[in-house]
């Protein structure tokens, strides 16, 4: 019989954003997830500076979208904390230049995901001796 594990699909793992990491793999499932998530996040602002001529605009969603894809899929902790700090810091500029409520409320759950990465990426790391460091 074949003894391998069955994985949740990746849809699944979203999930993870709303639930406390138990465990590395869980750790790792919600990284890559929050990844997804953020790097979907920023090409659509890429696409949105696009359709607005807005070099600024096009240029933030590209750093978002490349700090979410070394962060999530490499788990780096230097990207997610750049990444943490750059959605923070477009959320308190939204604040106070008074942009829309779904222009805050888009900041807001990308902040929310990206402090979610920030943490699936700072827990349940392996050491380099294979052991696990939490």
């Amino acid at each position: 019989m074949n003894d391998t594990r069955r994985r949740p699909s990746p849809p699944a793992d979203i999930l993870l954003v709303f639930r406390r990491l138990r465990s590395e793999d869980q750790a790792v499932r919600l990284a890559r997830a929050a990844g997804w998530l953020l790097m979907l996040a920023g090409v659509v602002v890429v696409l949105l500076g696009f359709l607005m001529n807005h070099p600024q605009t096009m240029i933030e969603g590209t750093l978002v979208t490349l700090l979410a894809l070394v962060a999530g899929w490499v788990r780096s902790r230097l990207a997610a904390v750049f990444l943490g700090a750059l959605l923070a810091l477009g959320l308190a500029g939204g604040f106070a230049a008074g942009v829309e409520s779904g222009t805050t409320a888009f900041l807001l759950i990308t902040l929310v995901v990206a402090l979610r990465l920030l943490e699936a990426t700072f827990r349940f790391r392996r050491s380099g001796d294979g052991s696990p460091s939490t």
